[in-house]
């Protein structure tokens, strides 16, 4: 059904090579060929994608979504990633709704957010971009720039070797869109519709990875929360594709992914 997520692995690996042959002769790291293998080993749709197949069996109200404030300002850089990829499925959601001001808004946030990594250069030929498609109502177009801001903020980190912060901002935008998805489900099940969620493994292979990052990265409270949370979530989006979740089901698994968004979108304590 879906076109599957393989570029920003490849960009990755691209940036990983580069920064590694400008520091010394040596390859990889151990930490950098972990992160390109595991983004290349998800295979999972874009946030466009999946609202877009939502889109073809009725007509959602993509715009009743939208998410009206900004992620609360945060000083860590790992939950500050985790709301950059939630904020760019966001981008994706303007887009399905083909929302001009929303996607301008969203954008504006998304440099903030970079700005705050120090990755601001990174996205401002691409903001300026997002802006031009949405002016435009160039939906498609909106939509793969969006991957492309993705792909390239995820070599960036890598390439500074902040492999861990493209972990966590894929990790971000992938709960942000199912989060969408499951709203837009719970308001309106179908069978038919339960199965465009089912993605396989996905929330498990993020739980692996979550329990490499460094300690001081998975021991902070909210990324601990996630790690313990998503192979409950797991478990409903792995039902055999025969076995489509009842309503009930995804009304329960929308209550937990939304507390899980909820555990880096709250101010710090």
């Amino acid at each position: 059904m879906f076109r599957r997520v393989r570029l920003s692995a490849l960009l990755v690996l691209t940036a990983c090579v580069s920064a590694a042959a400008a520091d010394s002769p040596q390859s990889l790291t151990e930490d950098q060929i972990r992160e390109a293998q595991f983004l290349e080993s998800l295979s999972i749709p874009t946030p466009g994608e999946l609202f877009a197949a939502f889109g073809k069996i009725g007509k959602p109200d993509w715009a009743a979504f939208f998410r009206k404030q900004p992620p609360a300002p945060h000083t860590s850089r790992p939950l500050i990633a985790l709301n950059l990829g939630a904020r760019i499925a966001d981008g994706f959601l303007a887009a399905e709704a083909q929302d001009r001001q929303q996607a301008k808004n969203v954008s504006t946030e998304i440099k903030l957010l970079a700005k705050s990594l120090g990755l601001e250069q990174e996205f401002m030929v691409r903001s300026n971009s997002i802006a031009g498609f949405a002016d435009s109502r160039r939906w498609d177009a909106l939509d793969e720039e969006l991957e492309a801001v993705q792909a390239e903020l995820a070599a960036a980190m890598a390439g500074r070797r902040d492999a861990e912060l493209a972990t966590l901002m894929s990790l971000g935008c992938w709960l942000r869109a199912v989060d969408v998805a499951g709203a837009q489900l719970a308001a309106n099940y179908t069978p038919q519709a339960a199965r465009i969620l089912r993605q396989p493994a996905v929330a498990e292979s993020f739980a692996a990875r979550l329990d490499a990052l460094p300690a001081k990265i998975k021991t902070l409270p909210a990324v601990a929360e996630l790690q313990k949370r998503l192979p409950a979530l797991g478990a409903t989006l792995s039902l055999p594709a025969e076995t489509p979740p009842s309503a009930e089901a995804v009304n329960g698994m929308h209550t937990l992914i939304s507390g899980m968004i909820s555990l880096f979108v709250a101010p710090e304590k």
